[in-house]
């Protein structure tokens, strides 16, 4: 956040909250000071996601470690490189990688993808420039399962990377989602429906909130299940970053936040079989220029398998990893 816009939004507070507004505009003073600090050192935590073993990868945009595992029953925490999307996608998708993201599919509804180069990607399908909703403010996941099922099925890509925007706030999982977001201006400047200042300053209700939160996180992972029956291969759940419930008086996230409950994410690893239990049906990536990227036509001939291959050899693997007995 700019100066300015953290000037903007103090402006906001103070008008309708009053001196109420004076402690989280502190809070906020000083956690802007220590992103500063920590953004200059830069320090080398956490882990990249080139640097595991896996066939397809599903990102859950800000889901918790505590809440993932509540759910799914399973998986461990692990400490993400990053605190906000947009580090985490310049950290994972480096030139260190380029080797591995040249034949990688990243299909994704995060809109900060537009930081990325088609052309080095197997196939950059951003998936949020064609079916974002703009009534509820994000991109709900089928579509998202849709393309990445398709991609992995097509056998064209060493590796697929499924990038979902829940339970990242608006809670469509939830009777109540709390606002929207907005494309065309996301993740830059100030969103005044973004529900986290909210909660801050006492204009939510913070448990009805938690509450739609976690109940976002049981959305978005009956449409994991989905994933998991039509993929091939191993299949790692993990979040690019969480978002902080008051811990160090923080809530949400922000790029280059050294909180432990935003970097702690889970990392949950999955022997899968291609059961064919759903057909997306005819996808048709949303690519700048419409040509996949990197000159892949995006075609998808329907063939069987997936990312790897046979299910004998993932079983090695994951026994090789530590994940099998």
């Amino acid at each position: 956040m700019s100066l300015a816009d953290f000037i903007e939004k103090s402006k906001g507070r103070l008008a309708t909250q009053g001196t109420d507004a004076l402690g989280p505009i502190a809070k906020d003073f000083a956690s802007s000071a220590l992103v500063r600090v920590f953004k200059r050192l830069d320090p080398d935590l956490g882990y990249r996601i080139y640097d595991r073993d896996w066939n397809v990868l599903l990102i859950l945009d800000a889901a918790r470690a505590d809440m993932y595992f509540e759910i799914a029953g399973r998986g461990r925490a692990e400490l993400s490189c990053a605190s906000a999307s947009t580090e985490w996608i310049g950290k994972n998708f480096s030139e260190e990688y380029r080797t591995e993201t040249r034949e990688t599919a990243y299909v994704t509804a995060n809109p900060h993808s537009n930081q990325l180069d088609p052309a080095d990607f197997g196939l950059l399908d951003e998936v949020w420039r064609t079916d974002w909703d703009m009534k509820r403010g994000t991109i709900p996941p089928q579509a998202i399962s849709d393309h990445g099922i398709a991609a992995a099925r097509s056998s064209e890509y060493d590796r697929v990377v499924l990038h979902y925007m829940q339970p990242h706030f608006p809670f469509i999982g939830a009777d109540t989602q709390f606002g929207r977001m907005k494309r065309d201006n996301f993740g830059y400047g100030v969103n005044t429906e973004n529900v986290w200042p909210r909660v801050q300053t006492g204009e939510l209700d913070r448990e009805a909130v938690i509450d739609a939160y976690r109940a976002n996180h049981r959305y978005i992972y009956d449409h994991v299940q989905q994933v998991l029956e039509n993929v091939e291969g191993i299949v790692a759940i993990t979040a690019d970053h969480a978002n902080a419930l008051g811990e160090w008086g923080v809530w949400g996230h922000r790029q280059y936040l050294p909180v432990p409950a935003i970097r702690t994410v889970p990392w949950d690893v999955r022997a899968c079989t291609d059961a064919r239990t759903y057909d997306p049906g005819e996808v048709e990536p949303a690519t700048r220029g419409g040509d996949g990227g990197n000159g892949s036509n995006g075609s998808r001939d329907g063939r069987d398998g997936g990312a790897s291959g046979e299910n004998a050899t993932v079983a090695d693997r994951l026994r090789q990893l530590g994940y099998r007995e």
